[in-house]
C-alpha cells in the first residue's frame, strides 16, 4: 500500500506539470482554427475553477487534525486503518497530553497521513471523576490542538451509558466556538456493526436484514439520547472497520500478532479479508464536514488517493466535453473536425498521465481511433453526419449547430469515459470500446 500511495502521488505530480504545458498544446492548434476560438479553449481549460482547485490541492493540502473520544475496545486504531486502507495503526505515540488525552501521528512511512487527539471516554478517566482541574486541562489540549473534525465513537455490540461523554462533547464545542468562532464538525461513529447477530456474517454484502435491522436500532438509541441532552452533530453513521491482515509472503496474521512482527512486514501488510461496512461513506460525511480546504485534501490524500485522481480525470472530461459542443456550432463546415481530434487527444493523453504514462499526442489519437472515436472508421459516418447537418443552419439557423453540438459532445464524453476505463482502471480494450459506445449513446440520449 505504501507503494502504491507513492505511485498515485506522483501521478499527480505528473498530471500537474502536464496541466501547466496545456496552455502550450493550446497554442499549438492548427492555424486554420480562429484566434476567438484558442483563446476559448485555454479560457475554459485553465480558468475552470474546480480543475484549479483540485490541482492546487495536491500542493496546498496537510494531514487533517482529528479528535477522537471513545472508550477503550471501540475500536479507534481498527478505524484508523479502515478509513486508510492500510496497517497505519498501531500508531506511534508522538508525545503525551494530559492525563487521558494522546496526541498520536499516523503515518504510512515518513508520509503523515493524518494527526489524531485520542482521549478515552471521559467516563472512564478516574482522574477526571476526581479532579475539576483535569476536565479543563483536557478541553485546554482540545482546544490547542485544533481539530477540524470530531469523531465520538461508540460500540453497536453493546450499548453503553454515554451521557457523560455527550456532556463533555457540548462543553468542547462551546469553547470551541467561542474560541475560534466557528462550529466544531461532530461525526458520531457507531463501530462494531459486524458483531451484531448474526456475527457468523462478516461480508458488508451479506448483511441479512435482521442484522441491518438491528444495526439501525441501535444508532436510533445513541441518535435520540444524544439529541435528548442537546448536543448537535453533523451527522451519525454506523459502520464496521473489519480487516484481516497477512503478510507479503501470504501468511496471515493475528492482530494481536502484528506488533511482534519486523517492522518490514509492518510496513506491507495485506488486507486479506475485507469487512469493512459503510467507510466510504463515512469519508464522503467527514470530507464534507472539514470545511478547511488544505484539510479536505489532506483527508482525500491520506485515505482517497484514486478517488482524487477519479476526480481530477472526470473533471477533465467534464471540461472538454463542454467545449466540444461549443467548437461544434462553428458555422463553417468541417473546421471542427481538427479542433475535435485535437482536443479529444489532449484529453486523453492527460488522463493517461494520471495512470503514470506519459503518451505523445500521436498514441492517444491511436487509442482515439482504436476505440472508433472521431478518426476511427466507426466513427467516421457520425463525422460527415456531423459535419453535414450544419448545412440545415443554410434552411433552418440553428437547428444544425444542435445536431452537430450533441454529437461532438456525445463523441467526446465516449472518449474520456473510455480513457478512464482503459488507463485508471485497466479495463481491456474490448471493454473500453463498449464503454465507449455506451457513453455516446447516453450522453446523446440525454441530449
Amino acid at each position: 500500500m505504501k507503494d502504491e500511495n507513492s505511485k498515485i502521488e506522483e501521478r499527480l505530480e505528473n498530471m500537474k506539470n502536464f496541466y501547466l504545458k496545456t496552455e502550450k498544446l493550446l497554442n499549438s492548434l492548427p492555424d486554420a482554427i480562429p484566434e476567438k476560438t484558442k483563446n476559448m479553449l485555454k479560457k475554459t481549460v485553465l480558468g475552470d475553477k474546480d480543475l484549479k482547485k483540485l490541482m492546487e490541492g495536491i500542493d496546498a493540502h496537510r494531514p487533517p487534525r482529528i479528535f477522537l473520544i471513545g472508550r477503550t475496545g471501540v475500536g479507534k486504531s481498527s478505524l484508523i486503518n479502515a478509513l486508510c486502507g492500510a496497517y497505519v495503526a498501531k500508531v506511534s505515540d508522538t508525545r503525551s497530553c494530559t492525563e487521558g488525552a494522546e496526541v498520536y501521528q499516523c503515518k504510512n512511512g515518513d508520509r503523515v497521513l493524518m494527526e489524531i487527539l485520542d482521549t478515552r471516554g471521559i467516563a472512564e478517566s478516574e482522574c477526571l471523576n476526581t479532579e475539576t482541574s483535569a476536565e479543563q486541562m483536557l478541553l485546554d489540549q482540545i482546544n490547542e490542538f485544533s481539530p477540524d473534525v470530531a469523531i465520538m465513537m461508540l460500540n453497536c455490540a453493546h450499548r453503553d451509558d454515554i451521557i457523560t461523554d455527550v456532556e463533555f462533547m457540548k462543553k468542547v464545542s462551546k469553547e470551541y466556538m467561542n474560541i475560534n468562532n466557528l462550529k466544531l464538525p461532530i461525526v458520531v461513529v457507531v463501530n462494531k456493526c459486524d458483531e451484531m447477530r448474526p456475527a457468523r456474517v462478516k461480508r458488508a454484502d451479506e448483511y441479512p436484514q435482521s442484522k441491518i435491522k438491528q444495526i439501525n436500532e441501535v444508532v436510533q438509541y445513541y441518535k435520540g439520547i444524544i439529541i435528548k441532552n442537546g448536543l448537535k452533530i453533523d451527522s451519525i453513521i454506523p459502520v464496521s472497520s473489519l480487516i484481516d491482515w497477512q503478510t507479503p509472503d501470504g501468511m496471515e496474521i493475528a492482530v494481536e500478532e502484528i506488533d511482534n512482527l519486523p517492522q518490514s512486514d509492518i510496513d506491507n501488510l495485506q488486507i486479506v479479508y475485507d469487512g469493512r461496512y459503510k467507510i466510504e461513506e463515512l469519508l464522503d460525511i467527514l470530507e464534507e464536514a472539514i470545511q478547511d480546504f488544505e484539510a479536505q485534501m489532506g483527508l482525500r490524500m491520506a485515505a482517497r488517493l484514486n478517488e482524487v485522481v477519479k476526480r481530477i480525470a472526470k473533471q477533465l472530461n467534464k471540461i472538454f466535453t463542454g467545449i466540444s459542443a461549443a467548437v461544434a456550432v462553428t458555422p463553417i463546415p468541417t473546421s471542427d473536425i481538427y479542433v475535435l481530434i485535437f482536443l479529444q487527444s489532449v484529453l486523453v493523453a492527460l488522463i493517461a498521465s494520471l495512470s503514470g504514462r506519459d503518451i505523445s499526442m500521436e498514441t492517444a489519437k491511436e487509442f482515439i481511433i482504436s476505440v472508433g472515436g472521431v478518426t476511427g472508421v466507426g466513427y467516421g459516418l457520425r463525422t460527415i453526419a456531423q459535419q453535414g447537418v450544419k448545412i440545415v443552419n443554410v434552411f433552418f439557423p440553428g437547428a444544425g449547430s444542435a445536431i452537430s453540438a450533441a454529437i461532438a459532445s456525445a463523441g467526446t464524453n465516449g472518449i474520456g469515459k473510455a480513457a478512464i476505463a482503459y488507463y485508471l482502471d485497466e479495463k481491456s480494450i474490448e471493454e473500453v470500446k463498449a464503454k465507449f459506445d455506451e457513453a455516446k449513446e447516453n450522453k446523446s440520449q440525454n441530449n
